[in-house]
């Protein structure tokens, strides 16, 4: 549907799974099935390729894509490690075709004005992130990660809270991890430490097993800035610019004028303070991403295909490979803990 909306035109369909790709063909009006991907490759009608088939295979499906002349939307992850994300960086640029990661939710005008938010200081200076995204699911989705699919909570939910990170704070320096492993091998828990090189902190964590607050918080110097849940699929963004300071330790010990000791008084009242809380403290900005939330992410990458660009300024190939070397290393760091 979300291609119907953007107005493309698809022309054929591959998988291993032939009876489903024409079962997907009759209910999406496809003229082409094709028996295999270099079939597919092979037709000229094909300006571009959308990868959605497993994570294990996104890495061959976009090197042979991208070799064929076509260019490539892949579906998040790029890859399941730094090493393949760089393969298939190096082909797109060799080829000189446009190559682009699919994460969908860094084109939502909630996480732009976010960014946008960060950048001007709007609420001070930026120090640290707190994201998160989390919520059960069922034995079945998580037979759909176990190996040889290659996913885990890191490379499927995380991803997205690592490149939100990255676009906020700029490359790190350090990474601190803590992973929990299901009996499939696993990670379906996880919770990311990271320092950034130009002096912010972000605190990142995902899960299959727990419901998150699934928001992002950025806090700063004078305030914060919040992408209200859910966070991948945001529509809200909420700002919080903190008043002056008051009511110091120091003041507390200064006698009291007529007014302060009745604003003290009024402080003591629960009533009146749970209606304060009830009051609205921050300004809320509604941005919908209109029919269909993929649909800024395709509309993005279309613009870049009509141009002959090779790569988003959005999520740009040294994004992608930043953040598969980031999880990388946050396997690493977890494997190397001594108290794990």
């Amino acid at each position: 549907s979300t291609f119907s909306h953007a107005d493309v035109r698809v022309v054929d369909v591959a998988s291993h799974d032939l009876q489903r790709a024409h079962r997907f063909a009759r209910a999406f009006g496809i003229p082409t099935v094709s028996n295999d991907l270099f079939s597919l490759l092979r037709n000229p009608e094909v300006d571009a390729v959308y990868i959605a088939n497993s994570t294990a295979e996104h890495a061959i499906t976009a090197i042979a894509a991208l070799e064929a002349g076509k260019a490539v939307l892949c579906e998040k992850p790029l890859e399941v490690s730094a090493r393949e994300a760089g393969m298939a960086a190096e082909t797109s640029r060799r080829m000189g075709k446009l190559c682009m990661e699919g994460i969908w939710t860094s084109f939502l005008p909630t996480y732009r004005r976010f960014l946008e938010l960060a950048r001007l200081k709007t609420c001070g200076q930026p120090s640290h992130l707190f994201a998160d995204f989390g919520y059960p699911v069922g034995e079945d989705a998580l037979l759909r990660l176990v190996p040889p699919a290659a996913a885990d909570v890191l490379l499927d939910r995380g991803i997205y809270l690592v490149a939100l990170a990255l676009k906020v704070f700029g490359p790190v320096e350090r990474v601190d991890a803590r992973l929990r492993f299901n009996v499939h091998g696993v990670a379906d828990h996880g919770s990311l430490q990271l320092s950034h090189s130009g002096g912010g902190q972000s605190q990142l964590s995902a899960s299959f097993t727990s419901l998150m607050s699934n928001t992002a918080v950025l806090s700063c110097s004078g305030g914060n800035v919040q992408l209200e849940r859910p966070l991948i699929g945001a529509e809200t963004v909420s700002i919080h610019i903190m008043p002056g300071e008051r009511n110091s330790p120091r003041d507390a010990a200064l006698p009291l004028g007529p007014t302060q000791g009745v604003a003290r008084r009024l402080r003591q009242s629960a009533l009146l303070r749970r209606f304060k809380r009830a009051l609205p403290r921050a300004r809320r900005e509604h941005l919908t991403f209109g029919p269909d939330k993929y649909l800024p992410q395709l509309e993005h990458f279309l613009a870049l295909l009509k141009e002959g660009a090779r790569e988003s300024d959005i999520i740009p190939l040294e994004l992608s490979l930043a953040a598969h070397r980031l999880i990388d290393q946050a396997r690493a760091s977890d494997q190397a803990d001594p108290s794990r």
